[in-house]
């Protein structure tokens, strides 16, 4: 009976002891030693940063700046940690909403008129680089995009199979010479061999290109934007044209106070230039050259964390979805077709009956 009693003691032990550990790591006592329980945020700083689009030659005065927490990892060459600092002096170049100042931004002079230089290029820190990109509608978040804004690029690929020696896509073409008749060149597209259900050898070589593999992937992450467009918007044309002989004139663009107003459109393509280390140029680079698919996704005003996001393929989603393909049935569905009458039916208007 002692040594039960002792092992019953030295059970319950074990398990008051068990209970309590659980606890503590649940509350995230062992947050630190595993790096699961907690999400671990960046050492972050305050600095000054433009409040709003700070024009060239304008003195910064208060409500123009303001401080905000920056994370150390992506702080510029320098910059400013107090609002003091820079009240009073005047903007070389233009800064746009959101975008650390640095010293070589600001002066405490008059702005040199003579100053070389772009006034874009005053905005670039040491080491890194402002490069354009072609976006459309979609890719541009809509065109909601603005300078100072923080985005991610998206780009998206289709792969396809190539000849190692040759580097063309396959299936491979062939062409014989020599052929059996005369005057003739025998050619195909090399297949391969299989097996019939009944034990027949044949050839099957493919009728259509392929297939191409797809895969999007998240590439240049909290880059800057620096401008959309051009700077100035080019006009339109207003000069009115005569109409060839035949030819309907053209609608004639409204007018105001004696002048043709130009019919605002929305451009299918524009430039939009970010600023990106020396890597992610590259990078940019090598996207735009290899033909690939760009979207930019905008960030929040203060979300500089890294997004850890994988690659998604066709593959990808049919399993983190759970998707399966669709049954092949012995029957389908088309678009229905609208039936033309042959003849038209024209009502004829009934005169009402005299009174």
């Amino acid at each position: 009976m002692g040594s039960r009693r002792v092992f019953l003691i030295i059970g319950l032990f074990i398990v008051i002891v068990a209970i309590i550990g659980g606890v503590w790591l649940l509350r995230g006592g062992g947050a630190e030693g595993t790096g699961e329980m907690a999400t671990v945020e960046p050492e972050t700083i305050d600095i000054v940063i433009a409040a709003n689009n700070l024009p060239r030659s304008a003195m910064v005065s208060p409500g123009a700046v303001q401080l905000s927490a920056w994370p150390i990892a992506q702080l510029p060459a320098e910059y400013f940690t107090s609002l003091e600092q820079v009240y009073g002096l005047t903007v070389r170049s233009l800064i746009p909403q959101g975008m650390p100042l640095m010293p070589s931004m600001v002066t405490e002079g008059p702005v040199d008129a003579e100053e070389t230089g772009s006034d874009i290029a005053l905005t670039i820190p040491d080491g890194q680089r402002a490069i354009a990109i072609p976006v459309d509608l979609l890719g541009g978040v809509a065109w909601l995009i603005e300078p100072g804004d923080h985005v991610d690029v998206l780009a998206s690929w289709t792969f396809v199979d190539l000849d190692e020696d040759f580097q063309t896509v396959l299936p491979n073409q062939w062409v014989i010479l020599e052929c059996p008749e005369e005057d003739a060149v025998c050619e195909g597209t090399m297949g391969r061999m299989e097996l019939l259900p009944t034990g027949q050898a044949v050839m099957v070589f493919p009728t259509g290109p392929g297939r191409s593999r797809y895969m999007a992937q998240m590439t240049i992450q909290d880059a800057v934007v620096l401008q959309v467009g051009f700077e100035e918007d080019v006009p339109l044309p207003t000069t009115a044209v005569e109409p060839a002989e035949g030819e309907v004139p053209a609608q004639a663009p409204p007018v105001a106070g004696g002048e043709a107003i130009a019919t605002p459109t929305v451009p299918t393509v524009q430039v939009v230039v970010l600023l990106v280390d020396t890597q992610d140029a590259l990078v940019l680079k090598a996207l735009l050259e290899l033909q690939a698919d760009l979207d930019l996704v905008l960030r929040g005003t203060t979300d500089r964390l890294d997004a850890g996001v994988e690659p998604v393929t066709l593959e990808f989603l049919m399993s983190i979805y759970n998707l399966n393909p669709p049954a092949r049935l012995p029957y389908g569905v088309v678009a229905p077709q609208l039936i033309q009458l042959e003849e038209e039916v024209e009502a004829a208007v009934v005169a009402e009956p005299a009174p």
